[in-house]
């Protein structure tokens, strides 16, 4: 069972962040910056171990969440149009949110919100640790697998040999995960506000994505990139998609 010790103290600084130049460029490095710190912690046992792909099912579906968030912010401020926006409840009842619009959002990002995309974020990590484009899971059977699992007993679960599947369901880790991890986009302390304001929702997915890769970047050595991604990936296309009673 892969475990890593947590990594507190690893990130020193926002160095790495994408964003220069940017009139929101402080507030979304701080924002990155506190996430890739504080992420690991709710998930910690009582050695301070973390469950990798438990760990790397939280980041992605979290990710997947808050590029949804940002969409409909972009949507309701008529940025962005619905288009093929489309929920679909399956036969077990559940709600799902699709759109190539939102795929493409999540993926390949935007630079006109300042969004990089998940899959161009960890595939440049993946490339500086010496991987090759062979060594990385294909985008299309990602989607293609989180699909076929949907209303099945299969849902949610990233497509991976059992020993390296997370401890927890996605959908429960994403909802757990987002409570921990909203009041850091939203800059809301019991003691105080953040310095400069929450962070639009827009770029909250901006935000997560390039924090996913800068932990996964962090802990690259401690399982197989394919299978790692493949976790990450397929956990993201799922809470890209969940919509939240």
């Amino acid at each position: 069972m892969p475990l890593f010790p947590s990594q507190q103290n690893q990130i020193t600084g926002s160095d790495g962040v994408v964003w220069k130049d940017f009139p929101q460029a402080a507030l979304l490095n701080l924002v990155t910056t506190e996430i890739v710190r504080n992420f690991p912690r709710p998930l910690q046992d009582d050695n301070r171990h973390v469950h990798a792909p438990t760990l790397f099912a939280a980041l992605g579906s979290v990710c997947g969440f808050a590029t949804q968030t940002s969409l409909l912010a972009l949507i309701q401020s008529g940025l962005r149009s619905e288009q093929d926006m489309v929920a679909h409840t399956l036969a077990n009842g559940r709600t799902f949110l699709f759109g190539e619009q939102l795929n493409q959002l999540l993926m390949e990002g935007d630079a006109s919100v300042h969004s990089p995309g998940l899959w161009p974020c960890l595939s440049s990590a993946a490339r500086h640790h010496g991987c090759s484009a062979q060594d990385l899971p294909d985008l299309s059977v990602q989607f293609a697998s989180v699909a076929s699992r949907l209303g099945t007993a299969d849902e949610g679960i990233p497509d991976v040999d059992a020993r390296f599947r997370p401890l927890i369901a996605t959908d429960n880790l994403r909802e757990a995960m987002w409570a921990y991890i909203e009041p850091i986009f939203q800059q809301d302390y019991p003691d105080q506000p953040g310095p400069y304001g929450p962070l639009p929702r827009q770029f909250w997915g901006s935000a997560m994505a390039v924090a996913t890769a800068m932990l996964f970047n962090t802990m690259f050595k401690i399982m197989n990139v394919r299978t790692a991604l493949t976790i990450i990936l397929q956990s993201a296309i799922f809470g890209s998609k969940i919509i939240e009673t």
